[in-house]
């Protein structure tokens, strides 16, 4: 009923620990439905990273992971040939993702939503201590509030990258 497109979510060694699921209702708000949903509780906190499992060897190819918020994104970033990614399923990093992303050691490029302030976000300040931290700041406001960085076409995406900041 809720019209919900569903993806399993796989940990580091590709076991599926839970199923995602996005609505597709354009009038998700006025039903009262949640626009995400996971079918099983995530217990002490968030212990996975989105597409990690899927995306590993360019990831360690390109000794970059490239962090969005949500699964969208990964699979966006996937049509165009982006595959160093991977995606929070939050808009802050747990402290289970913490300790996968100093296992990973290679440089974190957080591409999170215009409205998020990474510089606020703890466990980023803690990261920046074991790894290279990057991030994409839409100084020209190319974005609207809520946008993922891949929601305005390749291109965009492309400048907020090639214009990344140092943590």
């Amino acid at each position: 009923f809720s019209n919900r497109l569903v993806y399993p979510i796989r940990d580091i060694n590709g076991t599926i620990v839970n199923i995602g699921g996005r609505t597709l209702a354009p009038d998700w708000k006025d039903r009262g439905l949640r626009k995400y949903t996971y079918f099983s509780g995530w217990g002490d906190g968030m212990n996975v990273i989105y597409g990690l499992f899927e995306n590993m060897k360019y990831i360690l190819d390109k000794r970059e992971v490239i962090i969005f918020e949500g699964c969208k994104s990964v699979l966006i970033a996937d049509s165009w040939g982006i595959r160093n990614t991977g995606a929070l399923l939050t808009s802050h990093v747990s402290e289970n993702q913490l300790k996968i992303f100093v296992r990973l050691g290679c440089r974190v490029v957080f591409a999170l939503d215009k409205d998020v302030r990474i510089r606020d976000d703890c466990n980023i300040g803690k990261l920046k201590r074991y790894v290279d931290v990057e991030y994409l700041w839409d100084r020209a406001d190319l974005l609207d509030d809520k946008d993922s960085p891949v929601d305005k076409g390749k291109a965009i995406f492309q400048t907020l990258y090639e214009q990344r900041l140092r943590y």
